[in-house]
């Protein structure tokens, strides 16, 4: 469809959104919908697609009762930590890849290793993980944890890091050197300014990808140190899932990862996109 045709029916990609849009969020209404509801009308036959009774329990509990919000603090300070640290490592590495490739990784094999490390199921090194992480006094603890979701972070910046600083024409920094700049000042006042974009889209995929970690926090977390992801599947009463607690958690944390996306939507659109229409 040419530029033209499209301009006549302008409201056909408006439907295409706009039914895109309620197919995303009828998972959010249906989490809403059963989160007011008292525990014995969930699961009944029809379905209530309303409320008849509403009930805000359910969000108490997990708000005030100290076993849920130990575990989203837990939550935050492990996925905040191994994001700051993967990043950092991850930039330094992206850059070093980017720059120094024929000095370091000349046939692209240390990168492809790295990024590999991606690639096979979590289940195949968490058992050998547990073992490890007990034997240096790390199992449930936070810094266990941190370093534990680098493992799984590291990679993934460090191959975004190093796409984004591909972008960058090199001629920038020679220029710089030529200015007089250092190496550390060209980084800091010519390379970091035109990346930034790209570092905090890469900072909310690591951090997503660590808030949403269950497998490692299942099998490393232990009494003291408990992520939300491991106090949801514990959620029963007698032999009953209590459906409405579960779901006022899962809404309560899907808020900062929502308000992080909205907050910084223009760095993260921009990043995504590599950031450097301009250049």
């Amino acid at each position: 469809m040419s530029s033209a045709q499209s301009d006549r029916f302008p409201w056909i990609g408006k439907a295409v959104v706009g039914i895109y849009a309620i197919f995303a969020l009828i998972p959010l209404y249906w989490m809403v919908n059963t989160m007011l509801k008292p525990l014995d009308l969930i699961g009944t036959v029809p379905p209530t697609y309303f409320p008849t009774e509403v009930t805000l329990d359910p969000i108490i509990w997990v708000l005030t009762t100290t076993r849920a919000t130990d575990a989203i603090l837990n939550s935050l300070i492990i996925a905040g930590g191994t994001t700051i640290l993967s990043v950092i490592l991850g930039a330094l590495a992206g850059y070093a890849f980017s720059r120094f490739e024929s000095r370091i990784d000349p046939g692209n094999h240390v990168s492809f290793w790295l990024l590999s490390t991606r690639m096979f199921p979590p289940v195949a090194v968490v058992i050998p993980m547990f073992f490890i992480f007990g034997w240096f006094g790390l199992r449930d603890s936070h810094l266990g944890l941190i370093l534990l979701y680098l493992t799984f972070n590291l990679p993934l910046t460090t191959w975004l890091m190093r796409d984004f600083f591909n972008k960058i024409p090199f001629s920038f920094e020679e220029a710089a050197y030529i200015d007089g700049y250092s190496r550390f000042a060209t980084f800091r006042k010519v390379i970091f300014p035109l990346v930034q974009p790209g570092l905090v889209a890469t900072a909310l995929l690591a951090w997503v990808f660590a808030w949403n970690e269950f497998i490692f926090a299942w099998i490393i977390a232990g009494n003291d140190v408990n992520t939300y992801t491991t106090i949801i599947p514990t959620l029963f009463q007698s032999n009953q899932v209590q459906w409405n607690i579960i779901m006022a958690m899962g809404f309560i944390v899907s808020l900062p990862p929502a308000l992080i996306l909205i907050i910084f939507r223009d760095r993260i659109v921009e990043g995504m996109t590599l950031g450097f229409s301009d250049l």
